[in-house]
């Protein structure tokens, strides 16, 4: 029975991706896996960003930090709904909210700190020159933000870039919620399936 569930849930993986999202272009959001120097919050990225997040498991390694990641790409009600400045580049997955961690994951510097003065520690210091020296954006006024500026390179044609990436990104969720629930419906079969051989023995 377990075989037959087994086929039956990628068949409808297979079923759902061809008749929901088989149509072009794709969300271009992926989750950036999680490593010893970027941690925190789930971490979702535009793909042309993802390699630049990379760039900064180096910075956060020479500096002997942690970036502790407190929130990044979200999923707006309306795609075409008006954000905050300050959340401008994480609706489009081209930045996320941050906050310094030492090296044991002790907080050296959070959003009220960066603000201030974080040039007065060395190890923030460090990381923040690194951001900038890699060509990324950070700035006291969204000081909780690092980005690759691309609101600010294109405000005019920003409004239809964000749209356009939010109306892409819903169906992928909608997509995750049903995979979840086939997921589910799959291990309560074979929970069951365990119940019935542990009767018959």
């Amino acid at each position: 029975m377990q075989g037959y569930t087994f086929v039956f849930l990628i068949l409808s993986i297979t079923l759902i991706d061809g008749l929901f999202f088989s149509s072009k272009p794709k969300c271009p959001i992926k989750h950036y896996k999680s490593s010893k120097y970027i941690t925190g919050d789930q971490l979702l990225v535009h793909e042309d960003f993802y390699e630049r997040v990379k760039a900064l498991e180096t910075v956060a390694k020479e500096c002997k930090v942690h970036i502790y990641v407190k929130g990044s790409y979200y999923q707006l009600p309306n795609p075409a709904q008006q954000v905050l400045v300050s959340d401008a580049d994480l609706v489009i997955g081209h930045g996320f909210q941050f906050e310094v961690r030492n090296e044991n994951n002790a907080l050296l510097c959070n959003k009220l700190c960066l603000s201030k003065n974080p040039m007065d520690m060395a190890e923030v210091k460090c990381l923040l020159q690194g951001v900038a020296n890699r060509g990324l954006t950070w700035s006291r006024y969204y000081s909780d933000v690092i980005s690759d500026g691309t609101y600010a390179s294109n405000t005019y044609g920003y409004q239809t870039l964000k749209t356009d990436i939010q109306t892409r990104c819903e169906k992928e969720k909608f997509k995750r919620q049903l995979l979840r629930t086939l997921r589910r419906m799959y291990d309560e079969e074979q929970d069951q399936d365990s119940d019935d051989e542990k009767k018959k023995k």
